[in-house]
């Protein structure tokens, strides 16, 4: 399956602060106005439903439902690769969590890319503790999760890692540290950034993935060589989504 993305050029719109004194804090919406600036402008699904990404999301929500796992089991955690394209994996896994809240999903959004997290900035979230101080056993996951602007939408951040970013992102520790997020929530989505050679090990805990690919650039054989390991790990993958 490929779901082709649109190309988008919008910049990152900054936060927005109601006065001087307080942030701007409401009730989180299924849909923002176009005028409350809480979240990225790239974060498309949150304000307007009929845009190309938002309608990207979507279509990429409705292929991973029609998906099951090994064991007949419905996909409740997909991690988002990007190979050749780090950023638009951040995007996609941003508006697909996104999207999954708009259907009435309560959703986690972790950030995985340790290494150059991107979350944060797109929905708008603090980069304190996140998914690396859950990892590193220094609090537990649950803790950590903040809701964002959208309802339904929860996130974990990165947080702060160190050199050994590489090693907590480990199969068996993510099972143990961030997959009982599944407790509290219906779907999680994580956003593993960039993939160089092999998908980080902790691809191993989730359901499924998405490939991101960059037409011109990313080669077949890196392609190939990522969808190999998946399978290896028994992750199955859904999609690969060509961003132009």
């Amino acid at each position: 399956m490929r779901i082709r993305s649109s190309e988008h050029r919008v910049l990152v719109a900054d936060r927005v602060e109601a006065n001087e004194n307080e942030p701007r804090r409401t009730q989180p919406d299924v849909v923002l106005a176009p005028e409350d600036a809480r979240l990225s402008s790239y974060a498309r699904a949150a304000y307007d439903p009929d845009d190309p990404v938002a309608r990207m999301a979507r279509s990429l929500r409705l292929s991973i439902a029609a998906s099951t796992r090994a064991d007949a089991m419905p996909v409740r955690s997909v991690a988002i690769l990007g190979i050749g394209a780090p950023f638009e994996a951040s995007v996609v896994a941003a508006n697909l969590a996104i999207s999954y809240a708009q259907a009435a999903t309560p959703t986690v959004l972790v950030d995985a890319n340790l290494a150059s997290p991107a979350q944060h900035a797109l929905l708008g979230m603090p980069q304190t503790a996140g998914l690396a101080a859950a990892l590193a056993g220094d609090d537990d996951a649950r803790s950590l999760v903040e809701p964002s602007a959208v309802r339904n939408l929860s996130v974990l951040v990165a947080g702060r890692s160190g050199p050994d970013a590489a090693v907590l992102l480990d199969g068996e520790r993510f099972h143990r540290r961030a997959m009982p997020l599944l407790d509290s929530f219906g779907m999680m989505v994580v956003d593993v950034g960039m993939t160089h050679n092999d998908p980080p090990t902790l691809c191993e805990a989730v359901d499924a993935a998405i490939l991101i690919v960059r037409r011109g650039s990313t080669p077949v054989e890196a392609i190939r060589h990522v969808a190999d390991r998946l399978g290896e790990m028994r992750t199955a993958l859904v999609g690969t989504l060509l961003a132009t």
